[in-house]
């Protein structure tokens, strides 16, 4: 309804509804004394010039002019001016006609023009349309506002998550060419299949995961093709165990959103300086609510600090995403011992339905 109000090209007739409601309910109230609504009316109308110059001139020069940019005294200062003046107007229309008009008999005009409790009550009666009209006014305004903040605020959101999501691809591609230039460098025949596993990667990085959303079953399918890919390049020097209890596939989370704590584990979980080496990835969803879980082997030289130290990007910008996705709807942990690092997402992914869903509604 307010929408309606605020883009409506005949917004005329709502001042037209203003003034008739206006109008009757004075009438009514006051005709009710005596039994005198017609003389109530044509009273009421005789008056009304004088409670719509003040209303429009405060609705639309004062407030825009000098309340909404915060000009308070200057507000206040020619408001008073303005009450005074229409007050007076009013009174003097009063005395001056109305009572010889409506009441002749009672001699109201030997009452002093300016005697103060009449002044007082014709400046009440002039400024109640105005503050009325002003209330709705401004919660008008304040509505159009706040709708306004939340646009902004929306696309800047949309913003940061567009170029949060695209710092990924670099990250992912610079590690991989670094992994393909070694087995390069040994002449491993690995080489081509990691290359072809590659570029299936990428593919799916650059052309299907451009939606704001994917399938759990679809991201982690590609996160066992980065698996897939890590395990041709260590070989029988990693060990990864990998375990996953999804109730359903279809279950919507933001595309390679677990992608940097795998890539993080494997980046700082192979090391050369572990003799051991291993990695455990572990993905439970029940009911909409994700519990992901990504432990691998630390080296004792390996500080916290450096488990995400490549410019911010890692587990910093998944930090972020998680930020603008998921406020107070998340639980990141990452926790050290002596030989391990483990890092738990606990999150609950009903609100991306209910998000798709507005969307789709509001599309409609």
């Amino acid at each position: 309804m307010i929408d309606k109000i605020l883009n409506s090209k005949n917004r005329i007739y709502y001042h037209i509804l203003f003034w008739m409601a206006y109008v009757a309910l004075y009438t009514l109230m006051w005709g009710s004394y005596d039994n005198n609504y017609w003389e109530q009316f044509q009273q009421l109308l005789f008056l009304l010039p004088w409670k719509m110059i003040p209303t429009y001139i405060t609705l639309y020069y004062l407030m825009p002019k000098f309340l909404y940019p915060k000009k308070t005294a200057q507000y206040i200062g020619l408001s008073l001016v303005l009450a005074l003046t229409m007050g007076a107007i009013d009174r003097y229309m009063i005395w001056t006609y109305l009572y010889h008009w409506f009441s002749p008999e009672k001699e109201y005009w030997k009452t002093p023009m300016f005697y103060l409790p009449k002044v007082l009550n014709s400046l009440i009666a002039v400024y109640t349309p105005v503050f009325v009209a002003m209330a709705i006014k401004l919660q008008l305004f304040y509505y159009q506002k706040d709708k306004i903040n939340k646009e902004l605020e929306k696309e800047k959101t949309a913003a940061e998550l567009k170029f949060l999501k695209a710092q990924i691809h670099p990250h992912f591609l610079f590690n991989t060419l670094n992994s393909i230039y070694s087995l390069s460098l040994s002449q491993s025949k690995k080489t081509p299949e990691v290359v072809l596993g590659l570029s299936k990667f990428l593919d799916y990085m650059l052309y299907e995961c451009n939606e704001r959303f994917i399938s759990i079953g679809r991201e982690w399918e590609q996160l066992m093709n980065l698996v897939a890919l890590e395990r041709i390049r260590y070989g029988e020097g990693l060990s990864i165990n990998v375990f996953k209890a999804i109730d359903n596939t279809e279950t919507l989370i933001p595309s390679l959103l677990l992608l940097p704590f795998v890539e993080n584990a494997f980046k700082h979980g192979a090391d050369n300086e572990i003799s051991d080496s291993w990695i455990n990835i572990d993905l439970k969803l029940v009911k909409e609510k994700l519990v992901f879980m990504v432990e691998n082997s630390k080296a004792p030289t390996l500080s916290p600090e450096s488990l995400d130290a490549d410019k911010n990007i890692g587990l910093s910008n998944v930090k972020r995403r998680l930020d603008l996705f998921f406020p107070e709807k998340h639980e990141l942990k990452i926790l050290e011992e002596e030989d391990s690092f483990l890092v738990k997402l606990n999150l609950d992914l009903s609100s991306v339905s209910h998000l798709t869903k507005k969307e789709k509604e509001h599309v409609q």
